[in-house]
C-alpha cells in the first residue's frame, strides 16, 4: 500500500509541473526549461536509471548546443523543452550533427515538459538525416512516460523519484531557503499571460458514423475514411468536426433533418451533451474535444485567410487581395497597421516568387474550472512558390529572426493577434457564410493582479551587439517592413 501511494503523490507531482510550465509558457516565462533542467536529471536518474547523468550546462557551458544532459557512460543525451513541436525535434538534431554532440551519444531523448503532441511525423525526422537513431514514438517523452515507466522502479528509487519532485515544489531542490526562492513581496504590478478566454458552442453532438471501420483506424485515417465516404455520397463538409472510435463529433446540430452529416450517421445515435459532460469524461476524451476546437478555429479563419499548416502545427496569415502585401489595420494604445504577409519575388525571374513572410502562431486549449482558454504563441512562417511550401531556408531565417525579437516585440505581436481574433465576430456577424453556424469565439486577454513586481533588467536576456553582424540573406529581406 505505501508504494501505492507514493505512485499517487509521483503522479499528482508530475502533473502540477507540468501545469506549472504550460501556465510558465502561456505567459512568455521562457527561461522556465532551464529552471526545470535539474529537476529533470534527478527523475531521469531515479526513474530511467541513468546514475551518471549530468547537466552540460552547468559543467561545460552555458547554452551547451543540442543538449542539456549527459550520460556518457548510457550514452544518452537529453533535451529539456518546453516547445512540443516536430521543428523543435529536428533542430535539435541538426544542432547535435553540426557540433559533433552525436558523437558522444547513442540516444537523444526529447523531454517536453507539458505535454507531447500526440504524434510525431517520423518521415520529417528521417529527412534530417541524423547520423542518432530516433524514433519519435520512444524517444520524445513527458510527465505521462515518467509515470508510466514508475510502475516497474524499485521503492528506493519509487521514492527518490517523489522526494525530488515535492522538494522542488517546496522551492528547495538544493537545500536552498524558501527566501532563495519567492520574490520580495513589495511592488506589485498586473501580469498579461499570452492566454484569450475562448468562449464555445452551447452544446456538442456526438453520433455514430455508418460505414466506417474504427477497429484499426488512426483518429486521422477514420477522418480519411469520413471525408472520402462523403465525397463519394457528393456531400461537402466543412472542417469543424472530429472523429473518435466510430464516432463524429462536432458543434453543429445532428437533430433536425437536413443537416451536415445526415448521410453519414446513424440518426437514432445522436446524444447532445453539455461540452463538460464530454470532455470530463477521461483524458482521451479532452484530446478529441482540444482536437475539435482546433478544427473550429480552423474553419473560422479559414474563411479569413487564414491557413493551417498542420505538418509544422502553426496558422498563419496568407495573401488577399495583394499577392504581394496584406496589412491588417489594428487599435491597441493608437490605431495602426501591420504588415502580416509579405512576397518577395525573385530579382533575377521576376515572375517566380523568392520568398514570402507570413505571421504566424501556434495555438494550445487549456481546461479551467471557468470555461476554456487558448494559448496564442506568435511565430513566423517562410514559404516559396504559389502554392506556400515551407521554404528551404525556413529553418535558418526563423532562428535568425527570433534572436533579434525582443519580449517586447513578441508580446506586440500577440497584442495584435488577441485583437485581431476578438474583431472576427464582428465581422463574421454580417456575413452571410457565418450566420447560424456554431464556432468558437474570443474573449479578453488574462491578467494576473497584484503579481509580486519583477525587475526585467535583471532577467530579460539583453539582446548583444554581435547580432548586428549575424545576417540572414532571407530574414534580412524583410528588415524595413
Amino acid at each position: 500500500m505505501k508504494q501505492l501511494e507514493l505512485h499517487n503523490r509521483l503522479r499528482e507531482q508530475l502533473a502540477k509541473v507540468a501545469y506549472e510550465v504550460e501556465a510558465a509558457v502561456a505567459a512568455q516565462h521562457l527561461d522556465i526549461a532551464q529552471i526545470s533542467e535539474n529537476l529533470v536529471l534527478g527523475l531521469l536518474k531515479a526513474v530511467l536509471g541513468l546514475r551518471h547523468l549530468r547537466n552540460l550546462n552547468a559543467e561545460e557551458r552555458t547554452n551547451f548546443p543540442g543538449v542539456d544532459l549527459i550520460d556518457e557512460t548510457a550514452r544518452v543525451g537529453v533535451q529539456v523543452t518546453a516547445s512540443t513541436t516536430i521543428d523543435k525535434v529536428k533542430s535539435t538534431l541538426l544542432t547535435c550533427e553540426k557540433h559533433g554532440v552525436s558523437r558522444r551519444m547513442d540516444r537523444l531523448i526529447i523531454y517536453v515538459l507539458t505535454k507531447r503532441q500526440d504524434s510525431y511525423s517520423q518521415a520529417a525526422v528521417d529527412r534530417v538525416g541524423a547520423s542518432i537513431r530516433f524514433r519519435t514514438k520512444d524517444d520524445i517523452l513527458d510527465f505521462r512516460d515518467l509515470a508510466a515507466s514508475a510502475a516497474t522502479i524499485t521503492p528506493s528509487q519509487l521514492s527518490s523519484a517523489v522526494e525530488i519532485l515535492e522538494a522542488f515544489a517546496r522551492g528547495v531542490p538544493m537545500g536552498l531557503a524558501d527566501s532563495d526562492f519567492d520574490p520580495t513581496w513589495g511592488q506589485a504590478e498586473d501580469v498579461s499571460l499570452t492566454l484569450l478566454e475562448l468562449f464555445i458552442p452551447p452544446t456538442v453532438y456526438v453520433a455514430d458514423l455508418v460505414e466506417v471501420d474504427s477497429s484499426s483506424e488512426r483518429r486521422r485515417g477514420q477522418r480519411q475514411a469520413v471525408r472520402k465516404l462523403a465525397g463519394s455520397l457528393g456531400v461537402r463538409l466543412p472542417s469543424d468536426y472530429m472523429v473518435s472510435e466510430g464516432r463524429l463529433i462536432t458543434f453543429h446540430p445532428m437533430e433536425a433533418p437536413g443537416h451536415l452529416f445526415e448521410k453519414l450517421i446513424d440518426p437514432g445515435t445522436v446524444t447532445p451533451l453539455a461540452p463538460r459532460e464530454y470532455w470530463e469524461i477521461d483524458v482521451d476524451h479532452e484530446r478529441v474535444f482540444k482536437g475539435l476546437l482546433r478544427f473550429s478555429m480552423q474553419q473560422k479563419l479559414f474563411k479569413h485567410s487564414v491557413r493551417w499548416f498542420n505538418e509544422e502545427g502553426l496558422f498563419a496569415f496568407m495573401p488577399t487581395d495583394n499577392p504581394d502585401l496584406r496589412q491588417e489595420p489594428w487599435e491597441g494604445k493608437v490605431r495602426a497597421t501591420r504588415s502580416v504577409f509579405v512576397r518577395k519575388m525573385n530579382k533575377k525571374h521576376e515572375d517566380r516568387v523568392l520568398v514570402s513572410k507570413h505571421l504566424a502562431f501556434s495555438v494550445d486549449f487549456l481546461a479551467a474550472l471557468e470555461g476554456w482558454f487558448v494559448a496564442l504563441a506568435p511565430n513566423w512562417y517562410f514559404s516559396y512558390g504559389d502554392d506556400f511550401k515551407r521554404s528551404l531556408y525556413a529553418d535558418k531565417s526563423l532562428a535568425w529572426l527570433k534572436r533579434r525579437e525582443t519580449n517586447r516585440i513578441v508580446f506586440d505581436h500577440f497584442r495584435f493577434l488577441s485583437v485581431w481574433l476578438r474583431e472576427l465576430d464582428k465581422e463574421d456577424l454580417f456575413s452571410n457564410s457565418f450566420k447560424g453556424a456554431p464556432t468558437v469565439s474570443f474573449g479578453d486577454p488574462v491578467v494576473l493582479p497584484q503579481h509580486p513586481r519583477l525587475n526585467d533588467e535583471s532577467w530579460l536576456p539583453v539582446r548583444g551587439s554581435a547580432l548586428d553582424a549575424d545576417r540572414d540573406e532571407v530574414a534580412s529581406l524583410f528588415e524595413d517592413i
